[in-house]
């Protein structure tokens, strides 16, 4: 999460990577290869004669278009700086991707006993360095937050357990004698890092165990990252208190035109993806993550921030899609749940005052898992568009709620909201620009299906479908909608099934005579879903939710990506 106080409150941090925009844009130029077991930094960098450490490229006087080919299959233990635009990093040989590693293994013998299985360890750091993570034999241990010493930290922690007093002892509470075990400790805050660049392009490289963010990108423009795996990092303080973040990929202040392509983020402290603000009268633009998947970040799968950090204002982001990715277990992981109630898939939040968002577009994403919510969505964002995602397991599916914001709506076209522990979707925005809520499926979730607390602007639920396999209420609204249109809608009939203005409805009729709405919509008991308890909303022959739903809303294409027919069926798919 917020790695934005790094560059305020942290006297060490370097720089950071840079970004990657739609596209390629390096011109091709001299080619540079490492070997981390072979190579030596007085070679010429050839293939043949090979450069040795990271260090080598950060230190070089590199000219536009060059490619840095790191040997797959081999380890750095280090940083990889990229100083200079128009840069590009890839692999070369045969085997697994070459691997930028920021942890170090913790001397076995310089452990110290303090009673109660706690153990005790100070790590030399130097100047850009700070802690993270720590593992046992290759697992990372489950993290504790400092207090004010380690018996309040640790006392009370399970076996398994670490913490670290700032800047440089670890802590660690386990069943077992430290000597006996291997133990490494995050120390490299960053895997790859760039500031003020354009036209970076990395790929095919694995970054693990960095302390803060595995690959940070400041100001950069015109730059992609893709096929990488990044994983196992964050943790380091940032701030007193203390506050810890990192994230897996960041994208800080100014960037735009950046791609980030079929990357797999993994077991990261804060959030996976993070494309954000945190000084005054920044503006990013123009930033697509796609086709990748995020599994187990503390705080949350995708953040996109607008950040207060303090009083920053003026800032904004704009134009951002999250198209094909795959959230799975945020706030599952070493971490936890990040903050108390965090750990969501996809957090879309600009802070009151610092600025505001537009065009930001979700879609064709699968959500589930989450300990918190599956999106959250609040401050002054605009009208987010969220389409043909599943959203299942989570806390809250859609969680749409701000006391202030005037610019916050919501657009939700095709798609699956089912399963989640709380409510299917949650609005509750009392100056809001309204909402679109059309063809979607809503199955199962566990308070309500769709309920709105508060709102303004247009309000419009049309081509829905509502469906239960226990009594449960579909659709709650808490006061008379403002702009409001609710028709065309199949519902599983079930008792006190719509609630509207501090009235229950048992019935579709009943709900038509005391409020008008619903003159065509449909209720009973045959909904028609393929196997709800399997997750299969397609509708079968006898449905009667099938092309009953009203022309004209604009949506054409179904959760499966085919076409509506005229008049659509209800719900997500056309059949």
């Amino acid at each position: 999460m917020r790695s934005f106080l790094v560059a305020l409150t942290l006297s060490f941090l370097i720089a950071v990577t840079a970004c990657s925009g739609g596209g390629s844009n390096a011109t091709s130029g001299p080619t540079f290869y490492l070997d981390a077991i072979n190579g030596n930094d007085s070679n010429t960098g050839s293939a043949s004669a090979p450069w040795k450490t990271l260090g080598k490229i950060s230190s070089s006087n590199l000219l536009p278009g060059t490619t840095i080919y790191l040997k797959r299959g081999d380890t750095w233990h280090d940083e990889l700086d990229l100083p200079t635009s128009n840069l590009s990093v890839d692999a070369y040989g045969s085997g697994a991707l070459p691997v930028i590693d920021g942890s170090i293994t913790l001397d076995a013998t310089s452990w110290i006993s303090l009673g109660n299985n706690i153990y005790s360890q100070t790590v030399s750091l130097a100047a850009g360095e700070g802690l993270g993570n720590v593992s046992e034999n290759g697992v990372l241990l489950n993290f504790v937050p400092w207090n004010s010493d380690y018996t309040t930290t640790l006392t009370t922690a399970s076996d398994g357990s670490f913490s670290y007093a700032y800047p440089d002892t670890i802590y660690i509470k386990v069943a077992t004698n430290p000597p006996g075990n291997q133990y490494r400790a995050s120390k490299k805050q960053f895997g790859i890092y760039s500031e003020n660049a354009s036209n970076i392009n990395i790929s095919h490289v694995q970054i693990q165990r960095f302390s803060l963010n595995g690959i940070d990108l400041v100001n950069c423009h015109h730059c992609t990252v893709t096929s990488v795996i990044v994983t196992q990092g964050g943790g380091a303080t940032i701030a007193a208190g203390p506050l810890y973040a990192g994230n897996g990929i960041e994208c800080d202040n100014s960037c735009s035109n950046i791609l980030i392509d079929n990357v797999n983020v993994s077991d990261i402290f804060d959030s996976g993806i993070s494309p954000q603000t945190f000084a005054s009268n920044q503006t990013a633009s123009a930033i697509t993550i796609s086709n990748s998947s995020i599994d187990k970040a503390g705080f949350a799968g995708v953040e996109i921030s607008v950040l207060s950090n303090s009083g920053t204002t003026g800032s904004s982001i704009s134009d951002v899609s999250v198209d094909g990715l795959i959230i799975t277990g945020s706030g599952t992981g070493w971490s936890g749940q990040r903050y108390g109630s965090e750990g969501q898939g996809i957090r879309v939040i600009a802070d009151t005052g610092a600025g505001a968002m537009s065009g930001i577009q979700l879609q064709r994403d699968t959500i589930s898992n989450s300990a918190g919510d599956g999106i959250r969505l609040g401050g002054d964002i605009g009208t987010v568009s969220i389409n043909r995602t599943s959203v299942n397991a989570n806390n809250i599916g859609i969680n749409v709620a701000d006391a202030n914001a005037t610019t916050l709506g919501l657009q939700l076209t095709s798609s699956l909201i089912y399963d989640n522990r709380s409510y299917g979707v949650s609005f509750n925005v009392p100056n809001s620009t309204g909402f679109d809520i059309f063809q979607n499926t809503f199955s199962d979730n566990t308070a309500i299906n769709l309920a709105v607390f508060n709102q303004a602007g247009e309000a419009k639920i049309q081509n829905n479908i509502f469906y239960n396999s226990a009594a449960m209420t579909h659709l709650y609204i808490a006061s008379p909608l403002t702009g409001g249109t609710v028709d065309n809608n199949c519902y599983n009939t079930s008792t006190g099934m719509i609630g509207y203005n501090t009235i229950a409805y048992d019935t579709l009729a009943d709900f038509t005579a005391g409020t008008g709405f619903e003159v065509n919509g449909v209720d009973g008991t045959q909904v028609g879903l393929t196997s709800a308890s399997t997750g299969v909303f397609t509708l079968l022959s006898g449905s009667q939710c099938r092309m009953l739903g009203a022309i004209g809303t604009g949506v054409t294409v179904d959760y499966a990506g085919h076409n509506f027919n005229s008049p659509p069926s209800m719900g997500a798919y056309e059949f």
